[in-house]
């Protein structure tokens, strides 16, 4: 079995700091999107699982209909697989819901100059964050427990509870050790893959320009994100 751990702004240098071994793993470095004029999660996500920039086909349908996307089987990596089992991934069955909960929210955070509403507003966010990482969290150990040859998670609270909360270091080491604690109970190859990480802008986070990887059976170098599609491909036939 592969399954892979992806985690929406998992950044790298936290890792390295917060030192938590299941996230660094054997093996562990940054990934290259240098190609990409930003660092988007429906991009990059969409090009992780085809093996394809995507970027132009993805950015042309506008801010808030690329959300919609919805990339078929076929076309990713996923088909080749046998029994594949993909939880809450951008661009592929990503939980609309919680996308627009979440937007929601952030845009009522900085609309209001009150800084009591704020606070409640922030506290509602990051509880919308936690609850949605409980329920996949819940979909990702059963999916581990079944009987698939490859299993994707993927995990948005750090990115979430990021955007508003950067600088509380304290809260995102939580985050870390939660993800790090999830790692650590999955056998057989595993791979840990950021599509971006994040940087700090006052007390927020902001998107940063390379994401992470970490494996337990091979050292990747400097993978671009197009470049896992043939590298989980060419693990099949391993298997």
């Amino acid at each position: 079995m592969i399954t892979v751990v992806a985690i929406d702004a998992l950044e790298h240098s936290l890792v390295e700091e917060f030192d938590f071994p299941a996230l660094k793993q054997s093996y562990y470095g940054r990934t290259d999107i240098s190609e990409f004029s930003e660092p988007r999660t429906i991009v990059l996500w969409s090009s992780f699982m085809t093996g394809e920039n995507l970027e132009a086909e993805i950015l042309a349908k506008g801010d808030k209909e690329m959300w919609n996307t919805r990339i078929p089987l076929e076309r990713t990596f996923f088909s080749e697989f046998d029994n594949p089992k993909v939880i809450d991934l951008p661009g592929y069955n990503y939980d609309l819901g919680q996308h627009e909960r979440s937007r929601g929210l952030l845009k009522a955070y900085f609309e209001t100059e009150d800084e009591e509403e704020k606070n409640i507003t922030r506290n509602r966010y990051n509880e919308n964050a936690f609850a949605h990482h409980r329920k996949v969290k819940q979909s990702f150990i059963e999916a581990i427990e079944a009987e698939h040859d490859f299993i994707l998670g993927y995990f948005s609270v750090a990115d979430e509870v990021g955007h508003l909360n950067f600088g509380n270091k304290a809260l995102i080491k939580t985050i870390y050790r939660e993800l790090d604690d999830l790692v650590a109970i999955i056998q057989g190859n595993v791979i840990v893959l950021s599509d971006h990480g994040m940087k700090a802008i006052g007390q927020y986070g902001d998107h940063s320009e390379y994401g992470f990887w970490s494996t337990n059976f091979v050292d990747l170098g400097s993978p671009r994100i197009i470049d896992f599609s043939n590298l989980l491909t060419a693990e099949i036939k391993k298997i």
